[in-house]
């Protein structure tokens, strides 16, 4: 029987991340509602691990998909969407999302012998699906790519449908990118995002703890552990001592998870769970959150104002060459202009 991975990364999905590092670095993390042929691939590739049944799976997910869709139609069959990227990004999505329901389903309740072997060759075995390596895989990929989408408890939901992503995580990674003085603590959550997505969880929970050393040092909280940072914050008036008797247990947790499950440690395979790393997680954009003394929701306004003054400069800046080609292109043909037709 197969299994499905771990796969570790060869060199071009290291530049792709190298590359995406250095978008965030400068744009912030940009979270996608639609999937990218990429993921879909990997999709497709992951389902002859997973189970004996791939075309099963593949069938089902098309026939959820007439009644689960907004509009019941099907432009692309879920084959051809993730082994050959064709149709839309954002069908794509909702092909992805069948897969994990038509999966789910299956694994439960299926009991119909499958043939197996080549085309010459008629064997029959029961069938089998790795239901939480798949789904947990899945979610991997989604993640690295940043899809906005994940399969929870049997649901395929937005990650803004959490109070914790929509309250602490996408605006944490909103205002630590917009603003170069957080560029340090910005990479180090963003690559514990990554690290999460590559299913590193003692990874993601020493680059957490990173990314809250290196946002109070730039906030001017100076000191060899995040201890001492949270004292120096205290004496230098970034928080209060009320602030201070609030995160202490919050900080002294952050240093013990970090002694016990980071990746500088030695532990067991099975001793960090990703909901041990996503904790992490949450904790360092909540803390970044709170000093900054801002509301989440403002802190998503300002970045949407700010996307709008952004779109409303490029098109003032592309007006006056669409107005200088319109203007070309409606002039009378001169004495050795080609004949427009």
């Amino acid at each position: 029987m197969s299994s499905v991975g771990p796969f570790n990364p060869l060199p071009s999905e290291i530049r792709r991340r190298q590359a995406l590092a250095e978008q965030e670095a400068r744009d912030g993390v940009n979270w996608l509602e639609d999937c990218p042929a990429s993921v879909g691939h990997k999709v497709y590739a992951l389902l002859e691990d997973a189970t004996n049944a791939r075309y099963r799976v593949l069938t089902q997910a098309d026939r959820y998909r007439t009644i689960g869709s907004a509009d019941g139609l099907i432009e692309t069959d879920a084959w051809h969407s993730l082994e050959n990227g064709d149709g839309s990004a954002e069908e794509r999505l909702d092909v992805v999302a069948a897969v994990m329901y038509a999966f789910a389903g299956l694994a439960e309740h299926d009991d119909e012998m499958v043939e197996v072997g080549g085309w010459d060759s008629h064997e029959w075995e029961k069938p089998w699906y790795r239901l939480i390596d798949f789904t947990e895989t899945v979610n991997d990929f989604l993640l690295g790519s940043r899809v906005n989408w994940e399969f929870v408890d049997g649901r395929f939901l937005p990650r803004t449908s959490s109070v914790l992503h929509e309250a602490v995580v996408q605006p944490a990674t909103i205002l630590l990118d917009s603003d170069p003085k957080f560029s340090r603590a910005s990479a180090g959550l963003q690559l514990a995002l990554t690290r999460l997505s590559e299913n590193k969880p003692d990874a993601a929970i020493t680059d957490a703890a990173a990314a809250i050393q290196e946002l109070f040092r730039s906030l001017g909280a100076k000191g060899n552990s995040i201890g001492d940072q949270l004292n120096a914050a205290q004496r230098s008036g970034l928080i209060t001592a009320a602030d201070r008797a609030l995160m202490k247990p919050i900080i002294d947790w952050i240093n013990a998870d970090r002694s016990d499950h980071g990746n500088a440690h030695a532990h067991r395979d099975g001793d960090v769970t990703r909901a041990d790393a996503w904790l992490s997680i949450h904790v360092a954009a909540a803390l970044a959150v709170r000093l900054s003394n801002q509301e989440p929701r403002e802190i998503m306004a300002v970045r949407a104002r700010r996307e709008e003054q952004r779109r409303l400069a490029e098109a003032a800046t592309s007006a006056p060459h669409e107005a200088g080609t319109s203007t070309a292109a409606w002039e009378a043909p001169g004495r050795w202009d080609e004949t427009p037709f």
